[in-house]
């Protein structure tokens, strides 16, 4: 039973690899590419954790395991956003923009911080 949950879990990482892979390969610009690398820390980095998390079962290194996969959820998307977020504040333009929202909230912040300067 646990030999099934474990190739389960592998085809899932499997998968999330592969497309992520596909996705930094395929993908125009800088932001859809931090979303492929952000795909492939979470979903396949996480699920080879839950991998050998079910494989030690319950011993000292199972609460490693989990401790470092809850961080790893945490902190992933968290450094995408930032990253993606200072590459727009640097002027990294996306390659298809349907609506611009965000250059209105960069430009008022930046307006902000001269003031209180």
């Amino acid at each position: 039973m646990i030999d099934i949950l474990i190739q389960v879990l592998l085809y899932i990482s499997a998968a999330f690899m592969v497309l992520g892979a596909i996705g930094m390969l395929r993908f125009p610009d800088l932001y859809t590419r931090i979303h492929a690398a952000t795909m492939i820390t979470v979903g396949g980095v996480c699920f080879s954790l839950l991998i050998l998390a079910v494989t030690t079962f319950w011993n000292v290194y199972t609460v490693r395991i989990i401790i470092i996969t809850i961080f790893t959820l945490i902190t992933s998307p968290t450094i995408s956003h930032a990253l993606a977020n200072s590459a727009y504040k640097i002027d990294i333009k996306p390659k298809r923009i349907v609506k611009n929202e965000m250059s209105q909230r960069v430009l008022r912040a930046m307006q902000e911080e001269e003031e209180e300067l």
